[in-house]
């Protein structure tokens, strides 16, 4: 068995009487309050623009000539794990479907989405992808759920930009409410 030292240590006396654990930390604190800061001047002056692999809010692609990619397949809302997306493909009178097959209704419930990215993997043509844009508060759940139209629109942010920049941007006015609008011209790196 070890036994304990149970002498008297002075080097412990001298660090309990000067205080010397307090004023480590003292240095610390001061050395981060004279340092860079790194907080952003968001929304007002400042956005960052995340890398190509976050998963933000869904969008549905076209071609380049405008079709839409989707076919209604489903393989989306199957492969989906908390059920938040609803397909349902457009049929004509017969029931049999229609040759150039798309989407009647896609909608994703933003609040049950784990934004797991599983239905762009499961999608044949691309057709989904998760998307760059993370402003997504609202005040009431029926503008959590997006529908077709609007997921069809273009993102904000293109997919050729890689990210991970902050971007100069200013508040905007729109129908929809006030919005942050990033001027993607002017970046710079986040500073570390």
């Amino acid at each position: 068995m070890s036994e304990r030292k149970s002498g008297f240590d002075i080097m412990e006396l001298i660090k309990k009487v000067l205080f010397t654990d307090f004023v480590k930390g003292l240095v610390i604190t001061f050395g981060y309050s004279v340092s860079s800061t790194i907080t952003l001047k968001y929304p007002d002056e400042e956005k960052w623009i995340p890398y190509r692999r976050f998963r933000g809010l869904h969008t549905l692609n076209r071609t380049a000539s405008g079709l839409e990619l989707c076919v209604a397949c489903e393989l989306c809302s199957k492969a989906c794990p908390t059920q938040c997306i609803t397909v349902i493909p457009m049929e004509d009178n017969t029931g049999r479907g229609i040759s150039d097959r798309v989407a009647k209704v896609w909608k994703v419930d933003l609040v049950r989405c784990l934004f797991c990215g599983y239905c762009e993997d499961a999608c044949p043509t691309r057709a989904v992808r998760l998307g760059r844009d993370y402003e997504l508060a609202c005040f009431d759940r029926d503008c959590a759920v997006k529908h077709r139209d609007e997921l069809l629109n273009p993102q904000s942010v293109p997919e050729e930009l890689n990210g991970g920049v902050i971007a100069k941007a200013r508040l905007v006015r729109t129908p929809h409410g006030i919005e942050v609008a990033a001027d993607l011209r002017e970046t710079r790196k986040r500073p570390v």
